[in-house]
């Protein structure tokens, strides 16, 4: 990544020149870094409670709750092979946690979760149905709580930052709902050998 980050920020200077702007695009670079560092000072106060707000639910045992809730709806959805429904405990964390919007929680959770598929799988190199599902429903990842993005408007000016929580909802329900029914859609047709069913 920092390869090609170098490489686009080469082409730009190169076109800037090129171009008769490079003083142009000094000052951009200049100005551009002193906005990013503006706007993370800015967050801070913002991440800092919504960051005490989750810390609280954690505590509470919401969390936890959240997850024992997720289990038999998740076990459904998945249809484990032998070995990977060790997996569920760690998927239910990790699916909760991004729902209440504690991506920090959620990395070691999903990082577990992946290993132990992997390591109940075939050892061929390739994913199996329940990695690619879990990856797909992590990365739509319904938000109950976008902390933040509440955040950024927040520091934006806006004037009801958390006006979009219903609209994230609805539209990472819908984007979640649609790359499960697209894993359903192109899951490997042969029957898994020892596959669980639900």
């Amino acid at each position: 990544m920092n390869a090609i980050f170098c490489a686009l920020l080469l082409a730009g200077l190169i076109h800037a020149t090129a171009t008769g702007q490079a003083d142009a695009a000094q000052r951009a670079l200049l100005a551009g870094g002193g906005e990013a560092i503006e706007l993370l000072v800015g967050m801070a106060g913002a991440y800092a409670f919504f960051g005490g707000i989750l810390s609280v639910l954690r505590e509470s045992g919401a969390t936890g709750a959240l997850a024992a809730a997720m289990r038999r709806p998740v076990n459904a959805l998945f249809r484990f092979r032998l070995g990977e429904e060790r997996a569920l405990d760690d998927i239910c964390v990790n699916l909760s946690a991004n729902m209440l919007g504690m991506g920090a929680a959620a990395t070691p959770a999903g990082l577990s979760a992946m290993r132990t598929l992997a390591q109940a799988g075939e050892r061929d190199g390739r994913a199996s149905d329940a990695m690619i599902l879990f990856l797909v429903i992590n990365t739509s990842s319904v938000q109950m709580l976008p902390a933040s993005m509440i955040a950024l408007r927040a520091q934006a000016g806006a004037a009801n930052p958390a006006d979009i929580v219903l609209p994230t909802l609805l539209a990472t329900a819908v984007s979640t709902l649609t790359g499960v029914a697209l894993c359903r859609l192109c899951a490997s047709r042969t029957p898994g050998k020892g596959r669980r069913r639900a």
